[in-house]
C-alpha cells in the first residue's frame, strides 16, 4: 500500500516536470529560432530493475516501488518554418549550422537570425551580441544597403564588410542550452565542430520556432489527466489505510 502511494506520487511529479517543459515550449511557440525540448522518462520496468539490483538501498529519488521518473531534457534539433521578412538584417540558415556569437561569458550559438545593428554599428543579435565573422572582426552594417549572399558574405553598398561565421557540430545535441537562445559547447564537443560546408544563408528570412503548438497542447491536457489519476489513486489508497488502521485489530 505505501508503495503504491509512493509510485503514484512519483508520477504526479513526473507529470509536473512534463508539464514545465511543455509550458515553456508553448510560451515560446512565437519565439524566432527556438527549439523545442521533451522529457526523457524512466519508466516503471527500467526504474524496479534499478532497485531490484539494490533491494536493501532505500533512494528517496525515485522512491521505493518505483515509477515514472522525468530524468533529463532532450533539444528537438529538426528546423522551424522559415518566414520572409521585409528587414535586410534577419537572416535564416537552411542546413545544420549555427550562428557564431561573442557573449560575456564567452563564445555561443544560435539559430536566431532576427540581428540588428547596435551603436556601434555592429551587426548583432537582439540581445545584442555580437555577430562573429570569419575573419574574426566585428561585422560594420552601417552605411547604406545591406546585401547577404548564400555564403554569408556581407556587403554595404558593395563594399564587403565580411562573412558571417557558421559553425556545423558533429554532435548538436550535445550543445547546452542557455536561455535567450543561446547554446554552450564543450571543448570536446568544439574539437568535432567545423565551419559551416552544409548550410546556407537566406537574407529577409527568419527561422521560426518549432514548437508544434497543437501536439504540445494535446500533450499538456493528457499530463492533466494523468496527473489528476493519480491524485484520485493516493486518495483512494488514503482512505483504504485509514479503515485499516481505524477497523482492523478491533475487538470483534
Amino acid at each position: 500500500m505505501i508503495q503504491g502511494l509512493y509510485a503514484a506520487a512519483n508520477g504526479m511529479m513526473a507529470v509536473e516536470a512534463r508539464q514545465d517543459a511543455i509550458a515553456n515550449n508553448i510560451a515560446n511557440a512565437s519565439t524566432v529560432g527556438f527549439k523545442s525540448v521533451a522529457p526523457v522518462e524512466l519508466g516503471f520496468y527500467q526504474t524496479l530493475s534499478q532497485k531490484l539490483q539494490k533491494p536493501f538501498h532505500y533512494d528517496i529519488n525515485p522512491a521505493p516501488a518505483g515509477g515514472v521518473k522525468v530524468v533529463e531534457t532532450y533539444t528537438n534539433l529538426a528546423a522551424g518554418v522559415v518566414r520572409q521578412s521585409d528587414n535586410p538584417l534577419h537572416i535564416a540558415l537552411q542546413g545544420p549550422g549555427y550562428f557564431a556569437v561573442d557573449t560575456a561569458k564567452g563564445e555561443r550559438y544560435t539559430r536566431a537570425g532576427d540581428f540588428t545593428c547596435d551603436e556601434q554599428g555592429r551587426l548583432c543579435s537582439s540581445e545584442g551580441y555580437a555577430v562573429q565573422s570569419t575573419s574574426g572582426q566585428p561585422i560594420d552594417v552601417r552605411g547604406g544597403q545591406v546585401n547577404v549572399d548564400r555564403e554569408g558574405r556581407v556587403t554595404v553598398d558593395g563594399v564587403e564588410a565580411g562573412i558571417i561565421r557558421v559553425v556545423e557540430f558533429e554532435n548538436p545535441e550535445r550543445l547546452l542550452r542557455e536561455g535567450n537562445n543561446l547554446y554552450a559547447a564543450s571543448e570536446e564537443v568544439i574539437q568535432k565542430s567545423a565551419e559551416a560546408a552544409n548550410t546556407t544563408v537566406q537574407q529577409n528570412y527568419l527561422e521560426m520556432s518549432n514548437v508544434d503548438l497543437p501536439h504540445e497542447m494535446i500533450v499538456m491536457m493528457l499530463g492533466l489527466r494523468a496527473y489528476e489519476a493519480n491524485q484520485r489513486a493516493i486518495e483512494a489508497m488514503d482512505s483504504t489505510m485509514g479503515r485499516l488502521i481505524d477497523q482492523v485489530g478491533m475487538p470483534a
